[in-house]
């Protein structure tokens, strides 16, 4: 995973406060010591898993950590969902060298539901891209 600097870096230019990128740093990399998240968890997990499952959506379930970050990042409110795409995406972008920006952007996609937060990060990586791989891949 790239250094936080590095997420932090690329939330500062994307326009995110600092803190915000700070909380999402510490959820995605380290969920366990969110009291906020583990709160969380405990009041809407059971509830987010049935509905998965009474969808028989498996792919989602297979992802259901992550799903709940997702889920909670958007109840805070669009900036933490958009720092939470942007970590994910760097990160992905540092673990698969093989793949394309491009490529890393699509299986997000494929993995999370549309939305503003997702398409605007889609487009800053896109933008970015040579320095971002740059960046992760240092």
């Amino acid at each position: 995973m790239p250094k936080w600097e590095i997420h932090n870096k690329w939330a500062e230019k994307l326009g995110l406060p600092t803190e915000i990128s700070n909380f999402v740093n510490q959820l995605s990399d380290f969920p366990e010591q969110s009291q906020a998240f583990r709160e969380f968890c405990e009041r809407r997990g059971a509830e987010i898993i049935m509905q998965l499952v009474q969808r028989c959506d498996f792919d989602r379930i297979m992802r259901i950590p992550k799903y709940l970050q997702v889920v909670f990042a958007r109840e805070k409110g669009s900036e933490y969902l958009s720092a939470w795409y942007l970590h994910y995406a760097l990160d992905y972008i540092r673990m698969a060298p093989a793949l394309t920006p491009r490529e890393v952007l699509n299986r997000i996609e494929e993995r999370f539901e549309p939305c503003r937060e997702l398409e605007t990060i889609k487009k800053f990586v896109l933008e970015n891209a040579e320095e971002i791989v740059r960046d992760c891949r240092a």
